[in-house]
């Protein structure tokens, strides 16, 4: 099994790990992809990749040879799956978003070009990586034009489990196999105590997922050792600036390196502000509704739902829609603390019927006094549904299978959405236990994310629990297709 691992990032850390156990314990052949020429020798040394592209170097070379017009044209006659969502992508891209108009067409056709000459070279049975910009929107998309099985790891808000999804906005098809198992019938007498005991530690302890604990925390929390983690990085930093400057389009790391410090510096200041100004932090009495602002630049916001990134028009709207005499009550993200402007929230300060709130108030409160429950894609959702209450989304939800959630598509049927959910919604403790078990009973066990914010992540039973979800997600994969 040839498997090709997109190496952006942190995941430069983390994949050489989960890469050497898949050839070691299950004879797996791997080759990487980076997005910057430092990178790609540092993974070259550890000697864990069959082979190492650079993206960087390759846009270098081709942004010299090409005009716009002839890349503009390129991009037109590409065969990408789903041409009409790219603009979408570059246009919520954090990096390659911020360019001008003719880099931009360059950089993109470059792009395309490198991995479909990937593709077509390597030809690997999967892609390993995350769909976080356009650069790996275009991986997925000219894989799916050829037949090659993408991965992209989707942490689910349940602690050490995780899916798999096989595009942008796909959902976890396990999950929905597994809800569709048990929608007819009852749950067995040790499925619903496991469905029972883990809704009730979630209302009892309040339970939140491993990937907020570093929002929790407040900027003024100093942890030394993530500091030192910080500075280890510069070397490679000023190196990937020099060496590669714009071109380096995976990360912040082809950025001068000034600017993180600068930006921590802002982060801490603006949080400051926000919280004597803009904030509040008492909780609302009387009819509400609980909107909680999303984190960006996010996947789950910028990519599954790209239409829906303006978060302050979104709240107008559900604002306007909201029956007389309710309150909305936006939180902020406690992982953007002190990221936004200030100028950010004085829209949603100037509507009557809207209360925004300090990311450290806590959201269960909030969903508990709520009578309907809005997000994107995120985990408010999720809480909203283990809570019972009407829950409305815009986003595509992994588990938008489930019967009791609403589903907005166009934000004019939003007033009367609302007054349908608020007025015929109806708990069903079975149905949810069903969702509940679901979930538990098909996400692989592991912890995904960010092995500099949780070195756990990297311990070696961890390592070896994702290598084996990888493949026996593939061959998950192969035997239902032998099937058909």
């Amino acid at each position: 099994m040839k498997i090709l691992f997109v190496c952006k990032g942190d995941l430069r850390r983390f994949f050489p790990s989960v890469a050497a156990a898949l050839r070691e314990q299950h004879g797996c052949r791997v080759s990487a992809v980076t997005f910057a020429t430092p990178a790609t020798r540092a993974l070259a040394r550890l000697g864990v990749f069959d082979e190492v592209h650079n993206l960087a170097a390759h846009l270098k070379q081709w942004t010299r040879r090409h005009a716009v017009d002839e890349c503009s044209n390129l991009l037109t006659a590409a065969d990408f799956y789903q041409p009409e969502y790219l603009n979408a992508m570059i246009l919520s891209d954090r990096i390659i978003g911020r360019y001008r108009f003719e880099r931009v067409v360059k950089i993109v056709a470059g792009i395309a070009d490198f991995w479909r000459t990937a593709l077509d070279t390597l030809q690997p049975d999967a892609v390993l990586g995350e769909i976080a910009s356009v650069s790996e929107w275009i991986a997925w998309s000219l894989a799916k034009q050829r037949g090659v099985r993408y991965l992209a790891p989707y942490p689910t808000p349940v602690a050490q489990r995780f899916f798999f999804i096989d595009s942008p906005t796909g959902g976890w098809d396990a999950m929905e196999r597994a809800y569709a198992e048990v929608r007819n019938r009852e749950l067995s007498s040790g499925e619903y105590r496991q469905a029972a005991q883990f809704l009730h530690q979630f209302r009892a302890q309040r339970l939140k997922p491993p990937s907020l604990a570093r929002g929790l925390r407040s900027p003024f929390n100093l942890d030394p050792a993530r500091w030192m983690q910080r500075l280890g990085r510069i070397p490679s930093r000023v190196a990937t600036y020099l060496e590669d400057g714009d071109v380096e389009v995976g990360s912040f790391h082809g950025t001068p390196p000034w600017e993180p410090v600068w930006a921590d510096t802002m982060r801490i200041l603006r949080h400051v502000a926000a919280e004597a100004t803009m904030f509040e932090r008492q909780v609302v009495e009387g009819p509400t509704a609980f909107y909680g602002l999303h984190t960006q630049p996010e996947f789950t916001t910028d990519v599954r739902a790209p239409f829906f990134t303006n978060q302050v028009a979104l709240a107008e709207d559900i604002a306007r829609s909201l029956p007389v005499g309710y309150r909305l009550v936006v939180k902020e993200h406690p992982g953007m603390k002190g990221e936004r402007p200030l100028a950010y929230y004085r829209p949603l300060k100037r509507l009557y019927n809207v209360r925004l709130l300090s990311p450290a108030v806590d959201s269960h409160e909030l969903i508990l006094r709520s009578d309907a429950v809005f997000a994107i894609t995120g985990t408010t959702a999720w809480e909203g549904i283990l809570y019972e209450k009407p829950v409305i989304a815009f986003g595509p939800l992994g588990y938008r299978f489930f019967e009791l959630l609403y589903e907005c598509r166009n934000v004019t049927d939003l007033p009367w959405l609302i007054r349908e959910a608020m007025r015929n919604f109806r708990p069903d403790r079975r149905r949810l236990l069903k969702l509940v078990w679901s979930l538990l009973e098909s996400a692989h066990r592991g912890e995904w994310g960010d092995s500099l914010a949780d070195a756990r992540i990297l311990d070696r039973s961890n390592i070896n629990g994702i290598a084996h979800a990888i493949v026996a997600e593939l061959s998950s994969q192969v035997a239902a297709t032998a099937v058909q």
